[in-house]
């Protein structure tokens, strides 16, 4: 992997913790502050996808469980196009724990 030089600014006691961090794994500061990027950014990203389903669930949950069967429908509908006939399932929940408990026992994979 080609990499690129970016200039930071680091306070000093910060720079100390860098450098005897990077002493202590042999690594040269440049490895162990890539990893701490890499790593802060991949949290990151796990942080806006939970933040996202989670969003998307609390809406699914305002909605009356008949609109829900509808939009289950309708999603199903829309996902099957093309595809070859398969028996439609649905589940719901009335709140993000009970998702959770489902999601905890069989997960969506198992249907």
């Amino acid at each position: 992997m080609a990499s690129t030089i970016t200039t930071i600014s680091l306070p000093p006691a910060l720079r100390k913790r860098l450098d005897r961090e990077a002493a202590h794994q042999r690594r040269s500061r440049s490895f162990v502050v890539a990893e701490a990027i890499e790593r802060y950014l991949d949290e990151a990203d796990r942080r806006g996808f939970e933040e996202g389903r989670e969003r998307t669930l609390r809406e699914a949950l305002a909605l009356t469980p008949a609109e829900r069967v509808g939009l289950a429908e309708e999603l199903w509908s829309e996902l099957a196009r093309g595809s070859r006939r398969v028996k439609p399932w649905t589940v719901g929940f009335d709140t993000f724990e009970e998702y959770e408990q489902w999601r905890r026992r069989r997960g969506p994979a198992a249907g």
